[in-house]
């Protein structure tokens, strides 16, 4: 591996990592980056690999929490993860991981998640699969509900606005079990703004019959193919419901966008939606996969997890982690009284995964006694599995409508 050094970018480099981030992905740098780079995130939320002082490779961890259990744990969002390619498979992006670990580690951050096609290169580092979602593909001239909700009233949000859709989320995630916690800045460049589309997105805010607001919906309309005469295609970015009525009323929204070429929308894998279809078999209904979840800090994860079960509960965990030594080991794990805790231990373990199969437990994507059955999961006490039920219980499946 070439000499390079390690560190965390400084303002001075922002323009740097514009152009890398850019390359790497086979885009064209800009001065619109460039400015949001300035603007939004601190430099030093990246970390970044240098080669003659020129940045070849980063990595951005944008802080947040993410909700659980009606609680809320302090959550690394990584992304971007670039390297140029003239660069690659030189041990950087490891190294930048790795650092981005022990950093994330010293800020109190429990949890990490990433988006990515390449599930294998980052189980290397202990991040797993630990959340899922389905896509819907519809055209609306197909479709009609068989149920219809108490009629409400749409409301435009612009950019300006955010705080208003803000107010429903909050609503909306606080029980929850995935959403992250919103800023600002998340709202206006996230959100309510396409970057892919370079124009602002199209969002409503849904009102009851007294004139209380219930839900949201966010989208923005594209091409649907090459040609002049494809038509457009519908991109739902968000869509929020507290009530049935709100639920049926945004969707029946969506529907009335009966001359769009096909309707895209990020969904739950429990939602029903299909099933309130007429003609069910002409929603396409896909899978789409939902972040790799990454426990950072076993300790301070447990600790912050509320818990759901009623009786008190002790049992021993062994968990192997490499990229992380500060986790592996056995923990000795209690709950009581809605809270968690863990401390290091001589014990023998009674359970023993890696910290990879921990954070699809951790997030209820997978019970412990499915995990046991396929191996990911060995149990050396029977009893423990069933405390392990009752440790990481969810009030609901995790899903979070956040790209990062």
């Amino acid at each position: 591996m070439i000499d390079a050094e390690f560190r965390p970018l400084r303002p001075e480099d922002i323009e740097q990592a514009a152009h890398v981030e850019a390359v790497a992905f086979y885009g064209e740098p800009t001065a619109r980056r460039t400015q949001l780079l300035r603007r939004y995130l601190p430099a030093d939320w990246t970390v970044g690999a240098f080669v003659d002082g020129c940045l070849v490779a980063d990595v951005r961890t944008m802080p947040t929490a993410r909700r659980i259990n009606g609680g809320g744990i302090a959550y690394g969002a990584v992304g971007p993860v670039v390297c140029l390619a003239e660069h690659r498979r030189k041990g950087y992006v490891a190294r930048l991981l790795r650092m981005s670990l022990e950093r994330m580690r010293e800020q109190g951050i429990a949890l990490s998640g990433l988006y990515t096609p390449h599930d294998a290169f980052y189980r290397r580092y202990g991040w797993e699969r630990a959340e899922g979602k389905k896509r819907y593909v519809f055209q609306a001239k197909d479709i009609s509900l068989r149920l219809r909700g108490q009629p409400g009233t749409l409301e435009p949000a612009k950019a300006d606005d955010w705080r208003r859709l803000d107010a429903v989320y909050r609503r909306y995630a606080e029980p929850r079990n995935g959403p992250l916690d919103r800023p600002g800045p998340w709202w206006r460049q996230a959100i309510l703004y396409d970057h892919f589309q370079n124009k602002p997105r199209e969002a409503f805010l849904w009102r009851d019959g007294s004139g209380k607001a219930q839900g949201f919906i966010v989208y923005t309309s594209a091409s649907a193919g090459p040609e002049p005469m494809a038509g457009h295609e519908l991109l739902v970015r968000d869509m929020v419901a507290l009530t049935p009525d709100a639920y049926l009323g945004l969707w029946q929204h969506l529907l009335n966008h009966d001359i769009a070429r096909r309707i895209v929308v990020h969904a739950p894998l429990h939602d029903p939606f299909a099933e309130l279809v007429v003609d069910p078999w002409k929603v396409e209904v896909q899978r789409f996969e939902g972040a790799m979840i990454r426990i950072v800090d076993v300790e301070r994860a447990l600790a912050l997890r509320p818990y759901r079960g009623r009786a008190g509960i002790c049992f021993t965990m062994r968990v192997v982690d490499s990229s992380a030594p500060w986790n592996d080991g056995v923990w000795r794990v209690e709950a009581d009284q809605g809270r968690m805790r863990a401390e290091r231990t001589e014990a023998e373990a009674d359970i023993e995964l890696s910290v990879n199969f921990l954070a699809p437990l951790f997030t209820g994507f997978i019970r412990p006694d499915q995990a046991a059955e396929v191996g990911m999961l060995k149990v050396h006490r029977e009893q423990a599995l069933a405390q392990g039920q009752e440790a990481f219980a969810v009030s609901h499946p995790p899903y979070c409508d956040d790209f990062f």
